[in-house]
């Protein structure tokens, strides 16, 4: 696991108390995915980030991605970028709800925007590291969509990390707005 430095890009990862939480959802209803967003700009030293709440069902994968898709282009980010990161919020997203449904009834996400940088933070209550993101092959069973998202962000010039939380874990994605060669 790579070193990680909290600084005020960084906030706390314990939920905001003045973000509700979302009711827990089945299927077949709508999923009523609460939200606080900073509108700063985002030429100012502070980031700009939203954090949602969501159930772990399935019906909540394609709803954050639209979500992050539609905060992403109000960012002006676009392109390979923005493609990536959609791809990394699906793959990181059904992995926690697929993983952890049976141990905890939600994920938390935050999508932050700095000065030169965007994170993305997904959070459960489940505390098994995914073994992929450490030290996977190609000739594992599973992980190979974990795989994709460590190519997929090592291309970006971005990092991965996986953080230990009370009870749980944050997978913390971190990559530049522009990269350099």
């Amino acid at each position: 696991m790579r070193r990680t430095d909290e600084t005020p890009f960084d906030p706390p990862l314990a939920p905001s108390p003045d973000i509700p939480l979302a009711p827990h959802t089945s299927c077949d209803k709508p999923i009523d995915l609460s939200y606080a967003a900073l509108l700063l700009d985002p030429a100012d030293a502070e980031p700009v980030f939203v954090r949602w709440t969501l159930p772990t069902t399935t019906a909540a994968v394609p709803e954050l991605r639209h979500r992050v898709r539609d905060v992403l282009r109000g960012w002006g980010i676009d392109g390979d970028l923005r493609d990536t990161l959609l791809l990394v919020t699906t793959e990181l997203a059904s992995n926690a709800v697929r993983h952890t449904a049976m141990l905890t009834e939600y994920i938390h996400v935050t999508l932050a925007l700095g000065a030169d940088r965007i994170r993305l933070d997904i959070a459960d209550g489940h505390p098994f590291r995914p073994k992929a993101l450490t030290d996977s092959g190609t000739d594992a069973e599973d992980g190979r969509g974990l795989l994709i998202v460590k190519v997929a962000i090592a291309e970006a010039k971005g990092v991965i990390d996986v953080l230990p939380t009370a009870g749980g874990k944050t997978i913390r994605v971190r990559v530049p707005i522009n990269p350099r060669a």
